[in-house]
């Protein structure tokens, strides 16, 4: 995906696939670094019109599935993981008023791993 001059440069050592998105199942960690996400495989600009960013699609242990701007998130080459730094605690929003996203459910009422079989969590056998 080439990128548009009104972007912020995309992190080198953020290797990209074939398609111009990124690799599928790389872990996301939540601001606390106690809430943890894979990567979808998506990328794509961020849409709002005052933001430079890039989001990635990131479907959390919680069970949310959303979009984090590169505003909020690093990524770690060495360890090759995402960490949210900035922003909420799963949403890295920072151009949205307070409370910056919804919060993710209590930990009780999240579903199992064995049903996040979406993109990001898939399982080999």
């Amino acid at each position: 995906m080439p990128t548009d001059a009104a972007q912020d440069e995309w992190p080198e050592s953020f290797r990209l696939d074939e398609t111009g998105g990124v690799q599928e199942g790389i872990a996301v960690w939540s601001l606390s670094r106690t809430i943890e996400g894979r990567t979808t495989g998506s990328r794509r600009p961020c849409h709002t019109s005052t933001c430079t960013g890039w989001f990635i699609g990131v479907r959390w242990e919680t069970g949310q599935l959303m979009h984090i701007c590169s505003k909020g998130w690093r990524y770690d080459p060495t360890a090759n993981e995402v960490s949210v730094v900035d922003g909420g605690e799963v949403s890295a929003r920072f151009v949205a008023p307070a409370p910056l996203g919804t919060p993710p459910l209590p930990r009780h009422a999240w579903p199992s791993r064995a049903e996040l079989n979406g993109k990001g969590w898939r399982t080999t056998t």
